[in-house]
This record gives structure tokens, sequence and C-alpha cells, in this order.
């Protein structure tokens, strides 16, 4: 383009248009224009229900309470204590205990309905089971969990003597590896059918086409779903990873209520280890910087999946 604006010919002697300049006040759309007034509205909610407070956070991580600017001593002191690696520990086997345990059940659980099941009726009914779960609150899935492992009262020990496989009650929540176990359990209730459902979608975006062409050609159930459904599930699979591994970063209500992250430090996950700090201790500074940290890798693996979706299309 020439200084006037003027569009310039191309080798084939045809004008191509001058650029469109984006820094003129005047340039955007109407469309435009409507666009941002009505993102306006969201985009202040988050601001003050997100940016605002963990702009707080950082500001509390580099300070002390009276306010003094202390750098990072605050990340060095909370990257150092010992306790954080065992609530770490304990995160990553709750994490190698349930994500698996959910995948696994809710593939089995859409593959099931997607090939057997074929009433609509049926298929609607498995839908809204698969849904109550989901919107029942966590703190009511820790006091439904507690009433089935909780000595004395607890209901599985009740049915395990009424059948005679116990002659006496077995502390569920009071041991290692049951109480993990326990607390895992109530998880995999809870977020199986979101799994289920993710999977399912996919499964009905799978062309019927492909599906019988293999069918015709003697293809089994297996290599039905390796060569043919596999690759539509695949990227459903990182989405689910990522949910599934932000909400066990965050998973806290059930875990407190069924045993407070005992016995010891057995189900002290993440999330318990930095209400300790933050009530518990009173450690303001230590539990910013450890919250300014978590929020920092949960962003970077948002971007990781973020860039890998669009790899998993093509």
């Amino acid at each position: 383009m020439t200084g006037g604006g003027k569009p310039r010919a191309d080798l084939a002697g045809r004008a191509r248009p001058a650029p469109t300049r984006w820094w003129g006040a005047g340039r955007l759309t109407r469309q435009e224009r409507l666009a941002l007034t009505m993102l306006a509205p969201a985009l202040g909610v988050i601001a003050c229900i997100v940016t605002y407070p963990f702009l707080v956070a950082v500001l509390q991580s580099v300070t002390t309470a009276s306010g003094e600017f202390v750098g990072l001593q605050n990340y060095t002191r909370a990257l150092s204590n010992p306790l954080l690696y065992e609530a770490l520990r304990a995160t990553a086997v709750y994490a190698a205990i349930v994500l698996p345990t959910e995948i696994l059940l809710g593939l089995g659980l859409a593959l099931l309905v997607h090939r057997v099941v074929r009433s609509l009726t049926v298929r609607a009914i498995i839908y809204i089971l698969a849904v109550v779960p989901l919107v029942v609150p966590p703190v009511a899935v820790g006091v439904i969990a507690r009433l089935i492992y909780a000595p004395g009262y607890g209901v599985l020990n009740h049915l395990l003597a009424l059948a005679g496989l116990i002659d006496q009650e077995v502390l569920w929540l009071g041991r290692p590896a049951t109480a993990m176990l326990a607390v895992a359990s109530a998880d995999v209730w809870q977020w199986t059918p979101f799994v289920y459902l993710v999977l399912f979608a996919g499964l009905q975006t799978v062309p019927h086409e492909a599906v019988e062409a293999a069918q015709v050609d003697g293809a089994s159930s297996s290599t039905l779903f390796w060569y043919i459904e596999l690759p539509y599930l695949r990227p459903l699979f990182i989405l689910i990873l990522f949910f599934r591994v932000a909400d066990v970063l965050r998973a806290f209500d059930h875990i407190f209520i069924l045993t407070g992250g005992g016995p010891g430090s057995t189900t002290q996950l993440l999330s318990i280890y930095l209400y300790r700090v933050e009530f518990k201790f009173s450690d303001e500074a230590q539990a910013a910087a450890l919250a300014v940290v978590i929020m920092t890798v949960i962003s970077l693996l948002y971007s990781l999946v973020t860039r890998l979706l669009p790899l998993e299309r093509r």
C-alpha cells in the first residue's frame, strides 16, 4: 500500500483491497459492538468473583500479615513444608483410584447403553438416573457415605454382619487403607455418571455408515471400538481428564465430612491441607502462596488441553 492508502496492484495486475486499520475507534461493526455489550455483564461478574480474589491472593502471597513486602519468602516457606508433599502424595493416590475407575466404568456403561439399549424410554430413564448424582451437593454425598461407613450405625457393617462375613465392626474410616477407599468410593459414585454422559454423547456422533461397514466386514466389538469409535472419543477423554483432575484438586466437602483428612494425613488432600493452613494455623500468607501456585498449575493445564484438542481433531 502506498502512503495515501490506495490499493496496490499484485503481480497479475489486479487491485488488492487496502487492509482495515484495527486501531480505529469507529471500526467496530454493529455485531461486534452488540457482542461486547452482551459480554460486559458476564465479564464484570468474572472480574468480581475470580480476578479480584486472585489479585488479592497474589498480594497476600508476597506480603506479611502486617503488609510488609517479603517477595518470594512465603512461596519458599510453603514449598519447603514437608506436609505439602504428604498432601500431594495423598492427592496422587486419590486421583490414581478415582480417575481410572470413573473413566472405565463410565466408558463401559456408555458402550453398553449405546449398543444394547434401543428403547428411547429406557435410555431416557438411564439419563435421568445419571443426572441425579451430579446435582446432589457434595456435602450431602459425604453425609450419605458416612451413613454407610460410620461405625456403630453404618449400613455396610450391618449388612456384612447379617451376611455372616464379619463378626465385629470394621473401622472403614479409621484405617488408612480403607479410609482412602471410602472417600474415593463417594467420588466414584457421584462422578462416574458425568463420564458416562459425555462418552455416550460422543458415541452418538460416530457415523452409522462406518459402523455398519465394519460390521459387514466381520469386525468384532473390540475392533469396532478401537478403530471406529475411539477416534471420536479421544478428544472427549482429554476434556474429561482435565475436568476431573481439576475436581480432584478441589475435592473437599465429602472428605472433610467423612474423615477430616485422617486418619493421620492419609486422606489429607491438597484442598484439606490448604484449608488447615488458612483456618487452623491462621497462616494467610502461606495459604495465599499455595493458592496462587495451584491456580497457576491449573491454568497451565488448561492451556495444554486447549493446545491438544485441535491436534486431536486433525
